[in-house]
This record gives C-alpha cells, structure tokens and sequence, in this order.
C-alpha cells in the first residue's frame, strides 16, 4: 500500500495583491510624515522668510514712533523750559561738510531740548544724526556731533540759515530810549531777548556785542563805539556767564543809561585799512562804526538793532569851507542890523537850556519817585517837539518854550550859531562804504540782519529811515524788519503761551 505525500513545512508564495494591501499601513505612514514635513516646512519658510520681510516693512513704523518719542521730548521741554524766547522752535539743523557726513550712526540717547531759538531737525555731523551731551541749556549737543557748527538761528522773528558766528550790534543810546520808540520797555525786551539767544547758542559757535550810542552832535568813533570783546568768542559757559552779567547792567536803571550804565568799557580803535579803498572824507553814521567793529570779528551772521538810520555826512573842502564861511559871516551881520547882539543871543539861549534841563530832571525825579520810567532825550531841542510836549500835558508837566532874547525878529529861535564843517550826502555812499568793509574784512560776506525800532506810527523820517536800512540790509544778504513796542509786547506774549 503505499502513503500519500507529506505535506510541505515552508509557506506558499503569496500573490501580489496579499503583498500590496499587506503594505497599506507603512504607505500610510509615509504620508503623514511627508505632510507632516511640507506643513513643518511651510511654517518655517513663513517665519525666516516671510517674517522678516514683515519686519523690514515694519521699520518705517518703528521710525514714526521715534520721531513721535523726538516731538514728545520737545514738547514736553517747550513746557518745561524757563523764560520765552522770541521765536519758538524745536532745535538745532546742523549741516555737516565732515567726511563721515553721509554715515548713519546708531540713534543714542536725545539730549534735552529747552525752549530755544534756536531751529532745526538734527543735531550731530551726520546727515540727519542725532548728538549726545546736553550743553548750556542750548537744546544742542555739546560733543563732536556737532560738526561745523552751522545752525538755523531765529533772533526776533527773523530766521537766519547756516550760522555759526554771530555778531549783536545795538544802539544804547537815547535815540532808542525816546519816548516815540517805546522807551525803556522796548529796549529792556531786546535786551533780554539777546540775553536769551546768547545763553542757548551751542559751545560750537562763536558770538559778539558791539553797542554803540547814535549822538547827531558827537561823532567821535572811539567814544560811541563799545564792543564787549574786541574779538569773537566761543560760545562756552564761562563767556556767557560774563556777558550776561555785562549786558544784563546797560539800560537797566534810569538813573545809568547808554555808556553810563556799562560796568567793564573795552576801548576800540579803527583799523586801517590802506587798500580797501574807503571814502575819507565821508562821516557815516555811527551804527556804520559799529558794523565795521562786528565786521574786524569775522563774523557770518550780524544782528543790528538801531533807532534811526542817521544821516551821512560829507566833510567840506577848502573851497565849499570857504564858501559855507562866507555865508555864516553875512547872516550873523544880517542879525546885528536888526538889533540881535551874537553873543547876548548865544548867552540866552545858553540860559534857557540850562533851565529847561533842570525842569527836564525835576519831572524825572517825580516819575521815578512814582515809579515810571523817566523822559531820555537827545538833545533839549527835543523837549519842544509836539509829541514831547503832547507826552509831557498827559502826564500832568509842562515845560513851555521862551526864546526871549534868542529869536529873530520874526520871533523864530535861533537854535545855533554858527555852522559844521560838514554838509549832508546821499545814503548811497553809506551802502558803498560798507560793500568795501566787507570785502577788505571778510573772505566771504556776512549777512546784515537789520532791526528799525519804530514809534506807533511812522512819521516821514521813520519812512526814509525804513527806506535806508532796508537797502544796507538786501545788499547785505539779509533781512529787514521793522520793530514797535506793540510788536515787541506780542512776540513775548506769544511765545509764553506756546511754552
């Protein structure tokens, strides 16, 4: 008999469909890691890719907030500050010729701003960059971000760009004090309105005062001419502090006014200047020696502050003395045949003055015991001028006018006698005078800012001087205002408020 086959031990071979639905399982976990790496993926390009572009659009914003922090800074210093200045602006605009000009530096921390006059929107030598230190309560940097110091600068509601040397030019005088131009009030504003100015400029810059005294009847240059140092000085604590305490004296009391109240005098004295070729014989006005003294500074940038433009005169040559001569001789004569004796005239009207000054000091010795600001005059003619005398009725005075023993015979005053060597001449030589100080002085031009402190209302004298100025000033390179003590009275108003 035989036996059937003994079955096999190994497993059979399986069939192609048994082996691919025995693979779904690993299949599927090969796609959800496949998707599981493209999402990985697609987070990871969004965040290193697409995030950062984000980022970088970003940025505009982030500098917004900045320059929002900047405002806020000055704002909130504006409000802080101490006194008003004339004209209220943010900061210092620095023009930079360094050669690192165009590099942007990381921003540091902003210095504080004080209520200034000075102007601009960046400090530092960078186009733009922003300096560290505080200074003198200037607003500014005090480091070498300040670059070449240039600055936008603003003096009385006149702007002037790209200044770093400075120079005050003003009349102290009685010419400034006059009742018809505001009279002390006036004057005390643009002093402390300079004051103010000077105690902000920046350590970069460099400053200087000339005062002077406008007198028809003195023109001696060495005795009108006072400048505070004869050279510029670096705008540094310690020099501020020394002219705020000189400047802060002139004017201030009535019983000192003009030279009489400046504590420390520095004397000066024309330079020559063989090759400029200047008019000799020409006597300009005495804010012209000034000028020339700011000019000997090298300065960029001149402030002049006058009551009047004065006028020009021309010394006589020997034949126009001659001629001049003459004529004084007849009228005198002329004068004597109708019963005038010179001298008894010259006596009287001598006498008259002398009493009419002493009336003069007797109504200033009450309005100071009252405490109102005394008359200042040029010259005693002025007292019998219709304003004066109009000014005089309304506060209770009067001084009236004798010429007994001093008029002619028609009973006009004989206010002088005799006659200067000296005759008026056109303005025009004024303006040439100065275009030749410029160029024999300066390498480059310094603009002429030029200031004309009016009465309430112009009289025609008030018009040629506006015409005058305004001229000296345009062909200088710079600007012309006319000032009142109204005017005066709202800039200060107006920028407490803003502060």
């Amino acid at each position: 008999m035989s036996s059937s086959p003994t079955p096999s031990c190994s497993p059979s071979r399986k069939s192609l469909y048994d082996r691919l639905t025995a693979s779904v399982p690993l299949l599927v976990t090969v796609i959800v890691h496949v998707v599981l790496v493209a999402v990985a993926g697609y987070f990871f390009v969004s965040e290193q890719i697409l995030g950062k572009k984000k980022s970088f659009e970003a940025a505009n914003t982030s500098e917004n907030v900045v320059q929002k922090k900047v405002e806020h800074r000055l704002q909130m210093a504006r409000k802080g500050g101490g006194s008003a200045s004339s004209s209220p602006v943010s900061a210092n605009r620095i023009f930079s010729t360094a050669e690192n000009a165009l590099q942007m530096p990381t921003m540091p921390d902003l210095p504080s701003v004080g209520a200034s006059t000075l102007a601009g929107t960046g400090f530092g030598a960078g186009a733009g960059g922003v300096g560290t230190g505080t200074g003198y309560n200037t607003g500014l940097g005090s480091g070498s971000s300040l670059g070449s110091g240039f600055m936008s600068m603003s003096f009385l509601g006149t702007t002037t760009q790209r200044a770093s040397k400075i120079v005050f030019v003003v009349d102290v005088g009685a010419v400034l004090l006059d009742i018809r131009k505001g009279g002390f009030e006036a004057f005390s504003i643009i002093r402390e309105e300079m004051m103010k100015l000077v105690s902000r400029l920046p350590p970069s810059a460099e400053f200087g005062v000339v005062v002077y005294e406008s007198n028809a009847s003195d023109r001696s240059v060495n005795t009108r001419v006072n400048p505070f140092a004869v050279n510029l000085l670096p705008a540094t604590s310690a020099n501020k502090t020394r002219f705020l305490d000189w400047m802060k004296l002139i004017n201030l009391t009535p019983e000192k006014v003009g030279f009489k109240s400046i504590a420390v005098r520095t004397p000066w004295r024309v330079k020559a200047l063989p090759n400029a070729g200047l008019d000799e014989d020409l006597l300009p006005p005495t804010w012209v020696h000034a000028v020339r003294c700011a000019l000997e500074m090298g300065p960029d940038t001149i402030y002049l502050v006058a009551g009047s433009a004065g006028q020009p005169v021309r010394m006589l040559n020997d034949q126009e003395l001659a001629k001049k001569t003459k004529l004084n001789e007849e009228m005198k004569a002329n004068l004597e045949r109708s019963g005038l004796n010179m001298e008894s005239v010259e006596a009287a009207r001598k006498a008259f003055e002398k009493k009419a000054m002493a009336q003069l000091d007797a109504i200033n010795a009450k309005l100071k015991a009252k405490g109102q600001s005394p008359f200042v005059i040029v010259n005693w003619k002025r007292i019998f001028q219709p304003d004066f005398q109009a000014e005089l009725k309304k506060k209770g005075f009067s001084i009236p006018l004798d010429t007994k023993g001093w008029s002619d015979k028609d009973g006009k005053p004989l206010w002088s006698i005799g006659f200067h060597p000296h005759d008026t001449t056109e303005y025009s030589e004024v303006l040439t005078e100065i275009s030749k100080l410029q160029r024999a002085l300066l390498r480059e031009r310094a603009a002429l800012n030029i200031f004309l402190l009016v009465g309430p209302t112009e009289a025609k004298t008030d018009a040629m001087d506006k015409e005058n100025l305004s001229k000296a000033s345009s062909r200088n390179g710079g600007k012309f205002q006319l000032l009142t003590t109204k005017r005066l009275k709202e800039m200060v108003a107006r920028d407490e408020a803003a502060n």
